[in-house]
């Protein structure tokens, strides 16, 4: 913008113009992309979680034949993650389009003033400022690019500071003491009526009972294949 201004004295009257559009377009642009960033990553975990467990319980899957119900999931999954990376895609292409309005804008006004002030404004100036309205856009495309990775960044940071400083902690206020060194001299490990769930639909252990005595080594296995192994 200094060397288009210094190639052409009367266009840096518009930068202020210029600058102020810009700047409600990136607090929009980033505002929109960084949820939209959000909401990819967030789509892509599952994905990502069913593919390392397929993984890891390859055997048993190949061994029940549940690979056309696993495929199946998998590509629901595949086509969850990619609408947010569509919409993202999308908003990209519309800052593009937008950036490249205004620098339309801005070299059509630089070329009207050439042409008006002709024989007033140096060749070589006009020359410098014509190569910098065309390497303005990519400049400007790459700078909200960056900014907006940056911004995605620290939001994944403040999320992990905002957990690690909000989140309760399970323990109760009166468990403060610690254990003696020999406990448990003898361990046990009793479950009544366990409910847990990943999501409110989707149960992974409804109503389980189960008591294991000391002494008795129980192996848990989930539908992928994973292995637990319980030794009390």
């Amino acid at each position: 913008m200094v060397l288009i201004g210094v190639g052409s004295v009367y266009a840096a009257i518009a930068f202020p113009v210029i600058l102020l559009a810009l700047y409600f377009i990136q607090r929009f642009y980033l505002r929109t992309s960084r949820q939209l960033r959000f909401l990819d990553l967030e789509a892509k975990s599952p994905l990502y979680s069913q593919f390392m467990e397929m993984l890891n319980g390859l055997v048993t899957i190949r061994a029940f034949g549940w690979q056309s119900a696993l495929e199946q999931k998998g590509r629901q999954l595949l086509d969850e993650s990619q609408k947010p990376f569509y919409l993202l895609f999308a908003v990209q292409r519309w800052l593009t389009l937008v950036l490249d309005l205004i620098v339309a804008a801005t070299a059509v006004m630089l070329i009207v003033l050439v042409v008006k002030l002709r024989g007033s404004i140096s060749p070589g100036f006009v020359g410098v400022a014509l190569l910098n309205v065309i390497l303005f856009s990519q400049s400007i495309k790459m700078l909200l690019t960056f900014w907006t990775n940056l911004e995605t960044h620290i939001g994944s940071i403040a999320r992990i500071k905002g957990f690690t400083e909000n989140a309760v902690g399970e323990d109760l206020p009166i468990e403060r003491d610690m254990p003696p060194p020999s406990w448990p001299s003898q361990g046990a490990i009793e479950f009544d009526s366990v409910h847990a769930f990943y999501k409110h639909s989707e149960p992974v252990l409804d109503g389980v009972t189960l008591s294991i005595k000391a002494g008795e080594k129980i192996g848990l296995c989930g539908r992928t294949g994973r292995y637990l192994a319980l030794h009390p």
